[in-house]
């Protein structure tokens, strides 16, 4: 059902190429930069046509498979991507386009991978293409395809609203801070704060970091003092904030919540306090996960190869500080309309429990 392809194209040193890579979990093809034929080791590539399959022998196992869409065909990839075609007597192309996305398929690729760990599993195109595929008759084919072209394509228009949603959300913190008049810097909302604990081999401690992009902070596990080599730990308190000195530019920065009050940081992450006299505590947090404020931190000078944002860097930035009122006033919008995000947000994880659903009963016979 399906046949290797072999659209094999010799690399030139002054060609100019388009090429793409495949994003795990069923996502798809994406495209990279254009590049010249000598900013590559590869002597060849692979050249794409419109209604192949195409997989990841790296990443095929957890789900970097895809079908090839109109808008990538000519583009190019490494040998790394084996590409074939679908003999459409036997296999409906718009039913292998979504049976490739099923996780069931991906979970079967992984137990065919081969090497050492996670890492290094890499699935041959000869285990590929002795995958199984539940395989009715055209006509049944064609049915399930149908059913499942709608039901996806209602998913697919509702991410796209929520992506349009989340967008002005943004829109609107960015307009509403850019409109206040008055700036200060950090350090008349902000003072570091100093408490620290010895860190003891003989106790266990609870450590948090933080993502990236304002997403806040993460429990991590829960390690013995003998596991680090960190003489001493910052303990959190509920509305203090706490800054990445490697990522604060990337928004790596946050607001303690009570989940994780008493939990512990490493020196890498400078904690502190909020003068609540100049500074209202959710206006703050809105502005810690604000574009804007990220970009201002960004590493200059000396420090840029290491890109680490000092305390005193933050507390010397300026931002947009009106009088308390005012504060209160715009956090209470952007806390409306960051709870109006984070409800589309649990709709998205519906969403993909019911996708997974549907490809479950298309290819398990029961739909």
């Amino acid at each position: 059902m399906l046949t290797p392809t072999k659209d094999v194209v010799t690399v030139a040193e002054g060609t100019q190429y388009e090429t793409a890579g495949l994003y795990s979990y069923a996502r798809g093809l994406f495209r990279r930069p254009v590049i010249f034929g000598s900013e590559t080791n590869y002597r060849q590539y692979n050249r794409l046509r419109s209604g192949q399959i195409v997989y990841s022998k790296l990443f095929g196992w957890e789900g970097a498979v895809a079908y090839v869409p109109d808008e990538f065909d000519g583009v190019h990839v490494s040998h790394e991507f084996p590409t074939f075609k679908i003999d459409e007597a036997k296999l409906n192309p718009r039913y292998a386009r979504h049976f490739v996305t099923w996780p069931s398929f991906h979970a079967a690729l992984s137990k065919e991978a081969s090497g050492m760990g996670s890492r290094r599993q890499r699935v041959k195109p000869e285990r590929f293409l002795n995958s199984h595929i539940p395989l009715p008759d055209l006509v049944e084919q064609c049915r399930i395809a149908d059913t499942l072209d709608a039901g996806m394509g209602g998913i697919v228009r509702i991410l796209e609203l929520k992506g349009e949603a989340d967008t002005l959300v943004s829109q609107h913190a960015d307009s509403l801070l850019r409109s206040v008049d008055q700036v200060a810097t950090l350090g008349s909302a902000l003072r570091v704060d100093q408490d620290f604990v010895d860190v003891s081999s003989d106790e266990k401690y609870a450590v948090t970091g933080i993502y990236s992009f304002g997403k806040g902070l993460i429990k991590r596990p829960v390690i013995q003092g003998s596991e680090t080599a960190y003489p001493r730990f910052a303990r959190l308190r509920k509305g203090q904030i706490v800054m990445s000195k490697l990522n604060a530019w990337e928004g790596a920065l946050a607001v303690v919540d009570e989940r994780f009050s008493g939990t512990y940081v490493s020196p890498e992450y400078p904690v502190f306090s909020l003068n609540t006299e100049t500074a209202h505590p959710a206006y703050i947090g809105h502005l810690l996960a604000w574009p804007e404020l990220w970009s201002r931190l960004t590493p200059r000078g000396s420090m840029v190869r290491r890109k680490r944002t000092t305390p005193a860097t933050l507390l010397a930035t300026e931002v947009p500080l009106p009088p308390l009122p005012e504060q209160r006033r715009i956090a209470e919008r952007l806390t409306l309309a960051r709870r109006v995000a984070e409800a589309s947000a649990r709709q998205v994880a519906d969403l993909e429990v019911l996708r997974k659903g549907l490809l479950d009963a298309a290819f398990s016979g029961r739909l």
